[in-house]
């Protein structure tokens, strides 16, 4: 093993200067609209993605039902 040599460290402390705080308040006042769009967007992301999954999971759990019930008799 290779022999540990101390090292010395720096700290850094970043702060936001008073313009970008003010920009950062605004962030906020936007957020209804933010959080509609981003509801907009994921509602594709249902239709196209989730939907056909949940949609071949539930016929596929039809078919075996009627399949047991068909025997059953």
């Amino acid at each position: 093993m290779a022999p540990r040599v101390p090292m010395k460290f720096r700290e850094v402390v970043y702060t936001l200067s008073p313009y970008e705080q003010t920009i950062m308040n605004g962030l906020w006042k936007n957020l209804p609209h933010k959080a509609a769009h981003f509801a907009e967007r994921a509602r594709d992301a249902v239709i196209f993605a989730v939907l056909p999954i949940w949609a071949i999971g539930s016929y596929c759990e039809n078919y075996k039902e009627k399949e047991k019930m068909h025997h059953r008799f």
